[in-house]
Parts: C-alpha cells; structure tokens; sequence
C-alpha cells in the first residue's frame, strides 16, 4: 500500500471514527470502511476536462454473489 494511500484511509476511518461518537472497540469496521470509499474513489475515472465521469458499480463480495447457503444446500 501506498504511504499516500495508507495515509488517506488512516485520516478517513479517524473521521468516521469521530463521527459516531467515538466507539470503543470498532477500529476494524471504521478502517475497512474508509479502504471501501478509497477503493471507489479510486475505481471513479473523469474526462480530461472534467465533463464526463464514469463510475464504476462496487463490487460485490463473493457470498452475495453465490448466495449464503452455498451451490450444495437446500432449504425445505
């Protein structure tokens, strides 16, 4: 990682740290947020001048993809 980068997201899951009231115990939720919003910062291109932006869908994790369950199991 990027000493711009890892600083970016140190500074970011502070912020949002700070912005719920300061929770004990929640540094691993704050920081994985704040390496989401960077991840789509970074996925975000824009045209030269400015006039177009292309944003690209989060991905989504593979659980949700393939669903919880799993392909073998089956309900009822």
């Amino acid at each position: 990682m990027s000493n711009r980068r890892h600083e970016w997201i140190s500074k970011r899951a502070y912020a949002i740290w700070e912005e719920q009231g300061r929770p004990y115990g929640r540094d691993d939720e704050h920081w994985r947020q704040a390496v989401a919003e960077r991840d789509a910062l970074e996925r975000t291109k824009a045209s030269s001048d400015g006039r177009e932006v292309l944003k690209f869908r989060p991905q989504q994790p593979e659980a949700l993809c393939t669903g919880w369950l799993g392909r073998s199991a089956s309900v009822g």
